[in-house]
């Protein structure tokens, strides 16, 4: 019982410290540079910006985030279950509030290049620590789960290419392609962030080969290449 609930407080802990993570790259790097890295955060950067003249200083990105994803989340209750939907409400949630919370953090407004890295690198440490506390914070990945399970020949990870750069073109658009372009150096750098976080640092390659000559081939890399190689005997199956 200790160990259920150890697990699950270290979870929450990964989800909270995560979603601040994220609100806090996106409130000093991302909103004040225009920089749509793509997702639901992208789409409010988009909309705080458009409706900046009509509202006193735009619909800021927590109300976005609330008010595009309670939709997904009736559909996500339907059609994916309670259980999936539940750390996903919490963490979705939790953003748009510390949006506000860290939203008297100084922008930075400096170079671009060092703001699609930084920004990049805080990014994918938040995103990282949310999935590693079994969550996500709905938006573009809560969608290509819906989309997906209608159409099963699309995958999940297709889905949100698709829409992910829909959202990045919309930036383009409105921003530029100069900061359209950053923003994809940005994406680049935060999912390599992810990975290291999910997967940790990985440096080992393994290569299969295939030859009649086996034998002479293996006592070459042994020898002059100081590596390890396994004999595997295989036959075809038709």
């Amino acid at each position: 019982m200790m160990d259920g609930i150890g697990l699950k407080a270290k979870n929450a802990v990964f989800v909270v410290s995560g979603t601040l993570i994220i609100a806090v790259a996106i409130n000093v790097f991302f909103l004040s540079s225009n920089l749509v890295v793509g997702g639901f955060s992208g789409l409010g950067i988009i909309i705080e910006s458009i409706t900046a003249d009509r509202f006193n200083g735009g619909i800021p990105i927590s109300l976005t985030n609330i008010v595009l994803n309670f939709p997904l989340f009736i559909l996500a209750y339907i059609f994916l279950g309670k259980s999936y939907l539940g750390k996903t409400i919490f963490a979705t949630v939790f953003l748009s509030a510390a949006l506000e919370i860290t939203s008297f953090l100084p922008a930075y407004n400096g170079d671009l290049m060092l703001i699609a890295i930084y920004g990049g690198i805080i990014d994918g440490i938040g995103i990282g620590l949310v999935l590693r506390g079994m969550a996500s914070t709905g938006g573009v990945e809560l969608m290509a789960s819906l989309i997906h399970r209608k159409f099963k020949h699309l995958s999940s990870s297709y889905i949100m290419f698709v829409v992910n750069f829909l959202i990045i073109a919309a930036g383009f658009f409105i921003f530029g392609a100069e900061k359209a372009m950053y923003a994809v150096i940005s994406i680049f750098i935060s999912s390599k962030v992810i990975n290291i976080l999910l997967e940790g640092f990985s440096f080992s390659k393994a290569a299969f080969i295939i030859s009649e000559k086996s034998g002479g081939i293996a006592e070459r890399i042994m020898k002059e290449n100081s590596r390890g190689v396994t004999a595997l005997q295989g036959r075809g199956m038709y």
